[in-house]
């Protein structure tokens, strides 16, 4: 029977699942097991301790802004047993950002994770701009706050700690049951569950409305990829990306839904937490596997000849299984044993020393993953299963299988997710996890959907014979240049960032000539490529503006004239959320970028001669 609303999925799973560990939550050195029992239980003393002193009628937004933690799942699923709706928040957003959901959504509740992070709504509070229109502060109608880790706050009328809360509801427990229990009732499975605000890449961010239907139908569906198998579930889910983030989301729900444990992690302790947990399914954006294959590179370079030669020749075996393997078919004789003798001597310890010698599902979202990366993940025994979704189809449209993955695209439609092309490339979805429209954004709405309710992703991409999808780039980001040329500057960029001590790449041409790019350093690789060519570590210094020409002259090899880039310049400071130069799930504000920069890139077009 179909789960009826997302909080009676969890109840109905913390039931089966009992004494079995839920979640893993990081404890100084180690991880600490909370149990599905527990995890029901404070989740229905949250939800008391709401109903007991801060009564809400149902379809009330509840604001959630903190870190990646246990209490943010609780206190989702405690609010929306209530028939509320919650609406997250990005910790690293600007007191005017903040402000602005709120006003949106009108909400009367947050949950707020500490001092700092209240100290922002405090602000929002007393009034704020946004997108050059003022709001006053009679705008944000939080009625309450409640704060997870009051360390450092002082008393004070206009919070109190979840604790309090808890207790409070505890204690409230028989008195309460009735009318939580009327509420869960009265939950319709088309009820709005949430409001998930785009990241704003393309101007201001919209609130996604995501019904119970939508959340829940992606994980049925999903469920046919067989990406939670008993191998997944021993190791776990492992979880560091914001519960902010549509991605991030569906792995908090994808826990319960599938009873499989998630372990609670950070972007900051990723590394060590997986060395910790060995856990059997990681999702991440891009960024990360880049990273990972990046810092393996490096270090890598800096071995024994004899060490680097092993490890080339194992990795190039690897590779070779890469055709067998993606069609499921068994190895040839002599390669069969050649890729168990590299398993044996390199890749399982390679695999062991990530942390990742019980992962069953590495998934990469949310952005392109360069070929050079995925390539080297499979040649470890890793395959990284790129999928494809956005925060309007919560979030899955396509993901690969492993049973039927290919390198360079995102898969095949998800079970119930119908596609389609436009003239244009423009990739167009329907599907029950696919929402109806933006929060008090009929202007927007109508715009992404149209009269026969296809949403217009606003990606570009090909279906290959068997139905593999392959993205190439964002609709509004294709370059035109002035010689009437388009080019992908996706494709380019994935060429650069992966380069020995790149970071980030920004291809700029739309109007102009001819394209240029924008190149970042990454300060810990280009240490590491001093310390072994003898050269100083200085990103903009003649040797490393030397390397990157070799890597931009690499690129060119495999472009086209009009797409190619015909000057560089290297940018010593990389891209950040604190700078306002990535958004808060990491991907480039390309209007931000050039905007900054605008004289450099201006620089690359005055008294230059293009071929």
């Amino acid at each position: 029977m179909a789960d009826t609303h997302l909080a009676q999925m969890f109840f109905d799973r913390a039931r089966a699942g009992g004494s079995e560990a839920a979640y893993l939550v990081r404890q100084g050195a180690s991880f600490t097991e909370v149990n599905w029992t527990t995890a029901a239980e404070r989740v229905r003393a949250i939800a008391s301790g709401v109903l007991k002193d801060l009564p809400m009628a149902a379809g009330t937004c509840v604001t959630i802004m903190a870190n990646t933690r246990v209490e943010w799942i609780l206190c989702d699923f405690a609010m929306l047993s209530l028939g509320l709706r919650t609406v997250p928040i990005y910790v690293s957003l600007l007191a005017p950002e903040v402000g602005y959901i709120h006003a949106d959504t009108h909400a009367e509740l947050l949950v707020v994770e500490n001092r700092e992070m209240l100290e922002k709504v405090r602000s929002a509070r007393q009034g704020f701009n946004f997108y050059d229109k003022d709001y006053p502060g009679s705008a944000v109608k939080l009625k309450h706050i409640i704060v997870i880790d009051p360390t450092g706050l002082a008393p004070s009328d206009d919070w109190e700690s979840l604790e309090q809360v808890e207790s409070r509801g505890r204690a409230a427990l028989a008195e309460t049951q009735p009318e939580r229990d009327r509420r869960s009732a009265a939950i319709k499975r088309s009820d709005v569950a949430t409001y998930t605000y785009t990241s704003g890449t393309t101007g201001e961010p919209k609130g996604v409305i995501q019904t119970h239907d939508n959340m829940l139908s992606i994980l049925e569906n999903v469920a046919d990829a067989q990406l939670f198998t008993d191998r997944a579930r021993v190791g776990g889910a492992f979880l560091f990306l914001p519960l902010a983030h549509s991605f991030g989301r569906m792995v908090e729900f994808g826990g319960a839904f599938y009873t499989c444990k998630v372990m609670l992690s950070s972007i900051a302790t990723v590394a060590e937490d997986l060395g910790l947990t060995r856990p059997g399914f990681l999702p991440a954006a891009p960024r990360v596997f880049e990273r990972v294959y990046g810092k393996i590179m490096t270090g890598i370079a800096s071995a024994p000849p004899i060490r680097q030669k092993l490890f080339h020749w194992a990795i190039g075996v690897g590779k070779q299984t890469i055709p067998f393997r993606q069609k499921t078919r068994p190895l040839p004789f002599a390669l069969g044993l050649k890729f168990a003798l590299a398993d044996k001597l390199v890749l399982s310890k390679v695999r062991a020393k990530l942390g990742m010698d019980r992962m069953h599902a590495l998934m990469s979202g949310s952005a392109p993953l360069p070929r050079e990366v995925a390539e080297f993940f499979a040649g470890v025994g890793l395959v990284v299963l790129e999928a494809y979704g956005l925060t309007e189809t919560c979030p899955g449209l396509t993901t690969n299988r492993f049973d039927n993955w290919r390198i360079g695209t995102v898969g095949p439609a998800i079970k119930g997710v119908q596609l389609r092309l436009a003239a244009d490339g423009e990739i167009l979805a329907k599907g029950p996890n696919v929402v109806s429209g933006y929060l008090n954004r009929p202007d927007a709405t109508a715009e992404a959907w149209d009269s026969e309710g296809w949403f217009h992703t606003g990606d570009i991409g090909e279906l290959d014979p068997d139905g593999h999808l392959r993205i190439t780039d964002r609709k509004k980001d294709l370059i035109k240049t002035s010689g009437g040329k388009y080019v992908a500057p996706q494709k380019i960029e994935a060429l650069l960032k992966t380069k020995p001590i790149l970071s980030e790449a920004v291809v700029i041409g739309d109007n102009r000539k001819y394209c240029v790019a924008l190149v970042t350093v990454d300060k810990e690789k280009l240490a590491a490529w001093a310390q072994r060519t003898g050269n100083p570590p200085d990103a903009l210094g003649p040797a490393v503006q030397k390397e990157v020409q070799g890597y931009v002259d690499e690129a060119n090899k495999g472009l086209a004239s009009f797409e190619s880039i015909k000057y560089f310049r290297v940018i010593d400071q990389e891209f950040s959320v604190d700078n306002g130069l990535l958004t808060a799930s990491f991907k480039v504000k390309r209007k931000a970028v050039s905007q900054r920069y605008k004289d450099l890139i201006d620089s690359m077009y005055t008294n230059q001669k293009a071929d």
